[in-house]
């Protein structure tokens, strides 16, 4: 699984170029999500939510904006297909990116956001994932 670290690198073309597949940024997505239900510190939970929106808005570029709508211009050759139900997901994931300040201050990011999942969202994108609930989705 690709790592967090690949979304929060300085070369933002280079990491949206990288992504061939839906299906690899949900593997990856669901490798975060996964990583938060482990996390005991405010580092970690910052640094695996900031990853998880940076990865659909990479995806958004990929799929010529159909996601969010206005990261086209990363110059991406929007190559990669996405399903309904896909892009359903991937909306509904990034409707729970919320702003941080604290990423005014990690310059190195691509979004000033973070996954802030309400409950339900929580619950319908561990379904779709195929991710179990934690004690935070139920």
């Amino acid at each position: 699984m690709p790592l967090p670290t690949e979304a929060q690198s300085g070369d933002l073309q280079k990491f949206v170029d990288s992504i061939k597949s839906t299906e690899q940024v949900k593997t990856a997505i669901r490798g975060l999500i996964s990583n938060l239900d482990q996390c005991g510190v405010g580092s970690c939970f910052n640094f695996n939510s900031t990853a998880i929106c940076e990865w659909v808005a990479a995806l958004d570029s990929q799929v010529n904006g159909q996601i969010i709508g206005d990261f086209t211009s990363v110059g991406s050759q929007g190559n990669v297909a996405i399903s309904s139900s896909d892009l359903s997901l991937m909306r509904d994931i990034f409707s729970q990116c919320k702003p941080t300040n604290y990423q005014y201050w990690n310059y190195s990011s691509m979004l000033h956001v973070y996954y802030v999942p309400k409950p339900e969202i929580d619950k319908k994108v561990r379904k779709a994932l195929g991710i179990p609930s934690n004690k935070r989705s139920r």
